[in-house]
C-alpha cells in the first residue's frame, strides 16, 4: 500500500508539474550593451502616463497605471514588438520602453496586468499601450509602471521613474488622479488640473517627463490603518482579533456541554451520547488549539530572531514549520483512530516529511531550504539537477495526506460513536475505506501539485520581461525562485486548511450529539427536548452563520456571531409563542403536547376534508353549483375541534386556536415522524435545491471578471475553489438541517414563511456587514447576492417540505403545483408567489448589478504574516 501510494504521488506530480518548473541547463551570460536600446531613436517617441488612486470601493487601495508609448518605425525595435510575447525580440523592446533598467533579470511582484500590452501599427508609429494595477494593502515601497511609491503609517510618497530609453522622449502629458484627496505636497507644480486631478504637459521644446515629479499624499485613516495592520509587528493583533471568534465557540460550546450534564436523576444518558459529548469537547479543544498554534508559530519564529540567540530557530524556519504541521495533523489522526492501512500511510507520509526536515540535503535542498541564485548558484544548481522541487512537492502532498486522513476519519468517528452501538473502538480497529484512503492520496498530490503550478504560473507573470534566452542566468533565477515561493507551504496549508476543517468537524460532532440525543430511550423524538435548541443555534452559527466583519483593517468577527445569536434567539422566542404548535389548545396546554405522529392519518384526513369544504364553498359562492351554506359552514366548524382516535380522550372536541386549522396543523407537524426526520429531509432537500445557487456563487466568487486568473495565482488557489464549492453545498444541507429541526416551533403557517424567517437571520449579518462596509468605503461584494439566494433555497426548501407533508395525496394530482394551490388555497397561495416573484427580481436585479461591474480583487502573494518571503480563511 505504502508503495502504491508513494507511486500514485510521484507519478501525479510529475503529469501535472513536467515543465512548469524544469529550470533548463543554459548558465551564465553577459550583461546587453548599453546602447542596446538605441535611445537616439527613441528621442522621438510620444509618452503618455496617467494614474488614478481609488480609496473608496476597496478593501486596500488601488493604484492603476495606464501607460501609451508611440515610438517612431525607424527604432530598431519597432517591428519587435509586433512579434510573439515568448520572443526574446519582443522582451527586449519590452523592456526598453517599460523599464528602467536594461538589464535583461526583471522581476517585479508588486504589479498585476491581466492582459499583455496592446500593440498597434501604421506607418509611422507602433503604439504600445500597457495597464498595471497593485493594491496598497500594506505598508513597504512598490513599483506600478513606471511610478514608485512608499506607503507609509499615515502619509505615502509617489515619484515619476522614467525608463532611460525614454528620458528624453516627448511626454505629451503626466496625469495623476489623487481619488478626490488632494496632495500634501506637489514638486513641480502642474500645468493644468484641479486639486484632486494633476496634469503636466510637455512639449517637443522640454523633451524627457516632469523633473523631479514627487506626490506626498495622505490616504483615508481606514486605508492607512488596514496597511498598518497587514504590516508586522501590528499584524499580531489581527490575528487575535479573528482568535476572538474561536474563543467565543469554545466558550458557548462548553456552556451547552455543561447545561447537557444536569439532567434529572432518573434520566441516564445512552452509551452514545455519553460519547458523542466526549468527542464534542475532544474536538473543540483540538481544534483551539490547532488553531493557537498555526495563528502563531510565525509570530514566535519573528519574536526569536529578534533575540541576540535566536538565529538557530529562525535560520530552520521551514523545518519547524514542516515538522509543527505534521505533527497538528497526526493529532487529528489520533483523534480520527483511521485504522491500520491508514495508520501505516500516515507513519510513512510523517516519516518522509521528518526526514525531508531533519535531513533536506538528501533530497538536494539547502540546510536552511532558501536558494540564493546571485550568492550560490552552485547550490542552486545542484537543487536543480536532484529534482529538488519534486522532493519537496513529494512532502507537501504528505503533509496534505496526513490533514486530511486525520479530517475523514475525525469525521467518520464522530458519526461512528453516535450510531446506536457505535461507541468504542481501538486506535487500530477503525473504520478506513481502501478507496477512500486511495482517493485522500489522490486529493494531496492534486493540491501539492497545484500549488507548485501556481508558483511557476505567479513566476511567468512577475518576470515576463526577463531575457530567457541561452546564455543567461536564467535557468538558476527561475529555479530558485518557484522554490522559495514553493517553501512556505508548510506554514500556509494550516491556515488553509484549517479554514474549512475546523468547522466542518466541528458541524459533524455537533450533529452527532443532536443525533444521540434524539434516539436516547423513552424520548419519542418527535418534539425538540430542553437543551436542543441551543445546541442547533450553535450548530447554525458554525455551519451555516456567514463570519463577517473586518473594517479598517480591524477585524471584529464577534459582531456577526451576536448578531445572528440574537437574532436566531428572538426568533425561537417568538416561535414558543405564536408558532402553530405552540398556540395553547387550553390554558396551559399547548398543542405540541397534544399533537403526535400517531395522529398523522388522522390529521391528513381532516385536513383534506377541510380543503374540499372550501373547495364546496367556492364554487357555491360563484354560482358553479347549487345549495346552502350553512351544511358547509357547520362541517367546517366540526372540523375546527380537535378530535382525537380515542373519544375519552380529555381533550376531545376541543377547539383549536385561532388562526389554526386542520391544514395548518398537518403542515406545522412536517412530513417526517421526528425533528430528526425533518431535519434531514429537509437538509436533503435544500442540498438539491442549493445545487443552481452553488453555481451562481462560484461564477460570482470565484469565476467573474478577473477572480478566476487571479485564483490561480495563490498557492492554494485551485484546492480553495474544491473546498469553496464542497462547502457551498455543506452550507445550504446545514441551513435546511436547522429548518427541519426547528420546523415545529418556528413561527408562520406556511413552509415558505418559515423559511423566509429563518433567512432573515441569515441576511441581517451580511446586512450589518454591508452598512460597515458602506461607511469605511469597502465594496459590498456578493452580500446582497449571497442573502438573496439563501432567501429563495429556503423559501423553496419549506415550500417542497409542504408539498411532502401531503405526499400520500401526489397521485390524485397531476402536477405538484396543482396539490401546492390546493394545500395553500387561493389566496395564500397567491401570497407565496408574489414572494418567490419578489425573490426572483431581486436575485435578476443583483445579478445584473454584478455583471456590469468588475470584482474587487486583492493580490496579496506573500507569506506568512510577519515575513518577508514570498509565500485562507478563518471562519467559513
Amino acid at each position: 500500500m505504502i508503495c502504491l501510494l508513494a507511486a500514485v504521488v510521484v507519478l501525479t506530480l510529475s503529469v501535472l508539474t513536467c515543465g512548469l518548473v524544469s529550470s533548463g541547463t543554459a548558465y551564465a551570460a553577459e550583461e546587453p550593451p548599453d546602447n542596446v536600446c538605441v535611445k537616439r531613436t527613441l528621442r522621438g517617441a510620444e509618452v503618455d502616463a496617467s494614474l488614478r488612486i481609488a480609496h473608496d470601493g476597496q478593501y486596500s487601495t488601488k493604484v492603476t497605471s495606464d501607460l501609451v508609448i508611440k515610438v517612431p518605425r525607424a527604432w530598431m525595435w519597432s517591428s519587435a514588438l509586433l512579434l510573439n510575447r515568448d520572443t526574446e525580440d519582443y522582451r527586449t523592446a519590452m523592456r526598453c520602453l517599460l523599464r528602467s533598467s536594461e538589464a535583461p533579470t526583471q522581476y517585479r511582484d508588486t504589479e498585476w496586468q491581466y492582459k499583455q500590452p496592446r500593440v498597434r501599427a501604421d506607418k509611422t508609429w507602433v503604439t504600445v499601450e500597457q495597464q498595471t494595477v497593485t493594491w496598497v494593502y500594506a505598508k513597504g515601497d512598490r513599483d506600478v509602471g513606471p511610478w514608485h511609491m512608499v506607503s507609509g503609517s499615515r502619509t505615502w510618497h509617489l515619484e515619476l521613474l522614467s525608463p532611460d530609453a525614454l528620458s528624453r522622449s516627448v511626454w505629451s502629458r503626466v496625469r495623476i488622479d489623487l481619488g478626490g484627496r488632494p496632495a500634501r505636497s506637489v514638486v513641480p507644480a502642474p500645468t493644468t488640473g484641479s486639486s484632486t486631478v494633476l496634469t503636466w504637459n510637455g512639449t517637443a521644446t522640454t523633451p524627457g517627463p516632469p523633473s523631479g515629479l514627487h506626490l506626498e499624499l495622505q490616504p483615508p485613516a481606514t486605508k492607512a490603518n488596514a496597511a498598518r495592520w497587514a504590516t508586522y509587528p501590528w499584524n499580531r493583533a489581527d490575528v487575535l482579533g479573528w482568535l476572538s471568534w474561536d474563543v467565543a465557540v469554545l466558550v458557548t460550546t462548553l456552556v451547552l456541554l455543561r447545561k447537557l450534564r444536569h439532567r434529572p436523576p432518573l434520566a441516564l444518558p445512552t452509551p452514545e451520547e455519553e460519547a458523542a459529548r466526549r468527542n464534542l469537547r475532544t474536538v473543540t479543544w483540538t481544534w483551539f488549539t490547532i488553531t493557537m498554534v498555526h495563528a502563531s508559530d510565525d509570530h514566535l519564529l519573528n519574536f526569536l530572531e529578534e533575540l541576540p540567540d535566536g538565529t538557530p530557530y529562525t535560520d530552520h524556519r521551514q523545518a519547524v514549520h514542516l515538522i509543527v504541521t505534521a505533527l497538528l495533523g497526526v493529532a487529528l489522526c489520533v483523534l480520527g483512530r483511521p485504522g491500520r492501512a491508514a495508520l501505516a500511510a500516515v507513519t510513512a507520509a510523517l516519516g518522509y516529511v521528518g526526514t525531508l526536515a531533519l535531513a533536506p540535503s538528501l533530497f538536494g535542498l539547502p540546510p536552511t531550504m532558501a536558494l540564493y541564485w546571485g550568492r550560490y548558484p552552485e547550490e542552486v544548481a545542484a537543487y536543480d539537477s536532484a529534482g529538488g522541487i519534486y522532493w519537496f512537492a513529494l512532502g507537501c502532498a504528505a503533509l496534505v495526506f496526513i490533514w486530511l486522513v486525520g479530517l475523514v476519519s475525525g469525521c467518520l468517528r464522530l458519526w461512528r460513536d453516535a450510531s446506536p452501538g457505535g461507541p468504542g473502538g481501538t486506535f487500530l480497529g477503525g473504520r478506513f475505506s481502501p478507496v477512500v484512503l486511495v482517493g485522500t492520496a489522490l486529493v494531496s498530490c492534486a493540491v501539492a501539485a497545484g500549488s507548485l503550478w501556481a508558483a511557476a504560473y505567479w513566476w511567468d507573470r512577475v518576470s515576463w520581461l526577463t531575457d530567457r534566452g541561452t546564455g543567461t542566468d536564467y535557468a538558476l533565477f527561475r529555479a530558485a525562485t518557484v522554490f522559495n515561493d514553493q517553501r512556505w507551504f508548510a506554514s500556509n496549508v494550516a491556515d488553509w486548511a484549517a479554514g474549512f476543517a475546523s468547522w466542518w468537524m466541528a458541524s459533524v460532532a455537533l450533529l452527532a450529539l443532536a443525533r444521540a440525543r434524539q434516539g436516547a430511550p423513552g424520548h419519542t423524538g418527535e418534539v425538540l427536548r430542553r437543551h436542543d435548541p441551543l445546541l442547533l443555534k450553535l450548530f447554525f452559527v458554525m455551519a451555516v452563520a456567514p463570519a463577517v466583519g473586518q473594517y479598517g483593517g480591524v477585524p471584529l468577527p464577534l459582531l456577526s456571531l451576536v448578531v445572528v445569536w440574537c437574532l436566531l434567539s428572538a426568533l425561537l422566542a417568538l416561535g414558543r409563542r405564536h408558532s402553530v404548535l405552540g398556540r395553547l389548545l387550553t390554558p396551559a396546554v399547548p398543542l405540541h403536547r397534544v399533537v403526535g405522529e400517531h395522529h398523522r392519518i388522522r390529521m391528513m384526513a381532516m385536513a383534506r376534508q377541510h380543503r374540499e369544504l372550501h373547495a364546496e364553498l367556492r364554487r357555491l359562492e360563484q354560482g358553479q353549483t347549487e345549495g346552502a351554506r350553512a351544511p358547509l359552514e357547520r362541517k367546517l366548524d366540526r372540523l375546527h375541534r380537535w378530535t382525537p382516535l380515542h373519544p375519552r380522550h380529555r381533550h376531545h372536541r376541543v377547539r383549536l386556536p385561532h388562526e389554526v386549522g386542520p391544514v395548518e396543523l398537518a403542515l406545522a407537524w412536517g412530513p417526517r415522524a421526528g425533528w430528526w426526520d425533518n431535519a434531514c429531509r429537509a437538509a436533503v432537500i435544500a442540498s438539491l435545491v442549493g445545487l443552481p445557487a452553488t453555481g451562481v456563487l462560484f461564477w460570482a466568487d470565484q469565476v467573474r471578471g478577473t477572480l478566476w486568473a487571479d485564483s490561480f495565482s495563490y498557492q492554494f488557489g485551485f484546492a480553495s475553489m474544491l473546498t469553496y464549492l464542497v462547502s457551498s453545498v455543506v452550507i445550504w444541507a446545514g441551513a435546511g438541517f436547522t429548518l427541519g429541526a426547528l420546523w415545529r416551533i418556528l413561527p408562520m403557517r406556511r413552509g415558505p414563511g418559515r423559511g423566509f424567517t429563518l433567512a432573515i437571520v441569515y441576511s441581517l449579518p451580511l446586512l450589518v456587514d454591508l452598512l460597515g462596509n458602506v461607511v469605511v468605503g469597502q465594496p459590498i461584494g456578493t452580500a446582497a447576492l449571497n442573502a438573496a439566494l439563501m432567501t429563495l433555497v429556503l423559501t423553496l426548501t419549506g415550500m417542497l417540505m409542504d408539498i411532502d407533508t401531503f405526499r400520500q395525496e401526489r397521485h390524485y394530482w397531476p402536477t405538484r403545483t396543482g396539490l401546492l394551490l390546493s394545500l395553500y388555497q387561493m389566496r395564500t397561495a397567491s401570497a407565496q408567489v408574489a414572494l418567490l416573484v419578489a425573490q426572483v427580481v431581486a436575485l435578476v436585479t443583483i445579478w445584473q448589478q454584478l455583471s456590469g461591474n468588475p470584482p474587487v480583487v486583492l493580490i496579496d502573494h506573500q507569506g506568512p504574516i510577519g515575513t518577508s518571503a514570498p509565500g485562507g480563511s478563518s471562519g467559513h
